[in-house]
């Protein structure tokens, strides 16, 4: 059985981080809809024109746009054991259509990994990564404006905690220290 999990939580959180660990230990995809965008705007492509304004401006790029690129990615053969998907979904729609995703292929989340950081430590590890990674989108006004844009609504917390597959992750800790408890997490999601 594919393990299906998605990993919650604000901009800062170590999501990407902790989605590329549990890539590389689990040989599950670790797609990220942010690094998505950047590649595309780098590249110059279509997508990438469409999602630039809405990323310079720190918006959420539309549920549209977004559900159909994350369609096509979770189309693609190198899911078919499972997927890490971070930064996705964000929004009510968005998790319906990946139900729904999910559903057509007769596959359903494994666990929702909700990552848990105070927001004035995440806006201190943006401003770090700013300067560390030279990426221009995170300027001061520009993080606090993500932070705001990209809180995660209650609904789609409990939206997943109803289905009991939500489990919250206190990510102000060290990296290992964190992949240690999302390890232990995912092992027992795939036990279930």
């Amino acid at each position: 059985m594919p393990l299906d999990v998605v990993i919650l939580g604000p901009p800062g959180a170590g999501k990407g981080t902790q989605g590329q660990r549990i890539s590389a230990e689990l040989g599950i995809s670790h797609i990220n809809t942010g690094d998505m965008y950047r590649a595309a705007v780098a590249e110059g492509t279509e997508l990438g024109a469409k999602v630039k304004p809405f990323m310079d401006a720190g918006n959420l790029v539309p549920d549209d746009l977004t559900i159909e690129v994350v369609r096509d990615r979770l189309a693609q053969p190198d899911t078919a054991e499972g997927f890490v998907l971070d930064g996705f979904p964000r929004t009510m729609p968005q998790a319906e259509a990946l139900d729904t995703i999910l559903g057509e292929a007769d596959r359903e989340l494994s666990v929702v990994l909700d990552f848990q950081l105070p927001e004035e430590l995440a806006e201190q590890r943006l401003l770090k990564r700013a300067v560390q990674q030279g990426r221009k989108d995170d300027t001061p006004d520009v993080i606090h404006h993500r932070m705001e844009t990209m809180r995660i609504p209650d609904a789609l917390i409990e939206y997943y905690r109803a289905r009991g597959i939500l489990v919250g992750i206190h990510a102000d800790r060290t990296i290992d220290e964190v992949f240690a408890e999302v390890l232990s997490v995912l092992q027992t999601a795939a036990a279930r």
